[in-house]
């Protein structure tokens, strides 16, 4: 399976999960911008977050909404960003980023070659901290 979403789909013991549901699914990104950065990504296969039907796409930004008041109270950034680009992964997803810097939510980082892999036990204990924090998330 060429698509690492739709891996995680079908083996959600791949990923640290923070939530799973029939349509969507928000895990930790395995190569953070900061640390805490979460995709929330649909179970369906669409390469483009706005070909995504409109009930998906509302539910999705309503999950950011409430995971976002997690990380905020978790890792205390400037603010949480949010980005919806789909480049790397044509599989559409949110990315939902602690920001420490302004500049944390630019291509900068990335065309520097400045994102590494996070260890996987860091990302399971964020995972684990963020769902304890959290509420419904449906």
């Amino acid at each position: 399976m060429s698509c690492p979403f739709c891996y995680i789909h079908q083996h959600p013991e791949a990923a640290a999960m923070i939530h799973a549901d029939d349509e969507l699914m928000a895990f930790m990104d395995i190569n953070p911008i900061r640390s805490g950065h979460v995709l929330i990504v649909s179970r369906a296969h669409e390469p483009e977050f706005f070909n995504l039907p409109e009930r998906v796409a509302a539910r999705a930004m309503t999950l950011a909404h409430r995971i976002a008041a997690v990380q905020k109270a978790l890792f205390q950034p400037l603010r949480v960003g949010a980005m919806i680009a789909g480049g790397d992964v044509p599989h559409a997803h949110l990315h939902l980023i602690p920001m420490r810097e302004n500049t944390d939510v630019t291509s900068r980082p990335a065309l520097e070659g400045g994102l590494q892999r996070a260890p996987a036990q860091q990302l399971q204990q964020q995972a684990a901290a963020i769902r304890e924090r959290g509420s419904d998330w449906a």
